[in-house]
């Protein structure tokens, strides 16, 4: 078998199980950039943060051991949560990203080996910034999901 990335099924295990839980009932997640003229109110995309200067994953493979066997990977998937209100109330927006926020959490906490995928997976480092659009209040929290994974040979 080739070498290959844990990555894509990192990703795919990723999207399967946000869009399937319940704490993102209602929410549209969306698996890397979509094309779309919908304007969700709620949204999470995996592996996609919508900035054109940023990375969407970034991955380290190292030897691990020296009887060939897989290599050592560690990557991180970026994710946005974003939230458009019909109001005006900042707080609420803000409130309901880290509301998807702790849901991400929630699900990767329930299966942090990702069907399999890696090893271990966990919520990373984030970002946030909100403001006010003629929609309504708007919050963006940008986060990454850090996984350890063995390479596939």
């Amino acid at each position: 078998m080739p070498w290959s990335s844990a990555v894509p099924d990192a990703i795919d295990a990723l999207v399967q199980a946000f869009r399937t839980s319940p704490e993102f009932a209602g929410v549209t997640v969306w698996d890397g950039p979509e094309v779309s003229k919908a304007v969700p109110k709620e949204m999470l995309s995996v592996a996609f943060t919508g900035d054109e200067n940023d990375s969407d994953v970034d991955s380290t493979a190292q030897p691990e051991g020296l009887g060939g066997s897989p290599d050592r990977e560690t990557f991180t998937i970026r994710c946005a949560a974003a939230v458009l209100l019909g109001s005006t109330k900042v707080q609420d927006a803000r409130r309901r990203a880290y509301e998807l926020y702790s849901a991400a959490g929630a699900v990767i906490a329930r299966d942090p080996r990702l069907d399999g995928a890696v090893m271990r997976a966990r919520l990373g480092t984030h970002t946030f910034k909100h403001g006010q659009t003629p929609s309504g209040a708007q919050a963006l929290l940008v986060f990454g999901i850090d996984c350890d994974a063995f390479t596939r040979r």
